[in-house]
């Protein structure tokens, strides 16, 4: 999809009001699609960005040639202001993975102990 092209490609990622976007420009005509939007990501202050990247093959080469990172000032009530202030660990709200939607059976009724 991304291999080998002959012009970058360019990656938005935007948190803003409790809300992930990532937007994608992998053709090099500077028209943005959706990747993901993820309403009700709550992220807590004073951790780092960073990248990584995971292929599937053994190996693989990604090269980052710069980071742009913007602060963004948006309006927020006191009752909101007070709420990102309470998060300590990274959460979704409402989190559904795929496979979560089938009860969970048991695996056998073998059970083994050791003493």
């Amino acid at each position: 999809m991304v291999r080998n092209l002959h012009h970058d490609t360019f990656l938005v990622i935007r948190y803003v009001k409790r809300r992930l976007t990532v937007l994608i420009d992998i053709d090099g005509k500077h028209e943005w699609r959706d990747c993901i939007d993820v309403p009700g990501v709550r992220l807590p202050r004073g951790y780092y960005f960073g990248t990584s990247s995971v292929t599937g093959d053994l190996s693989d080469n990604h090269d980052i040639i710069s980071l742009k990172l913007y602060q963004l000032t948006v309006e927020r009530t006191p009752e909101e202001e007070k709420r990102d202030r309470e998060v300590f660990l990274p959460v979704v709200d409402n989190l559904r993975l795929p496979g979560m939607e089938a009860p969970l059976e048991p695996m056998s009724g073998l059970a083994l102990s050791l003493i």
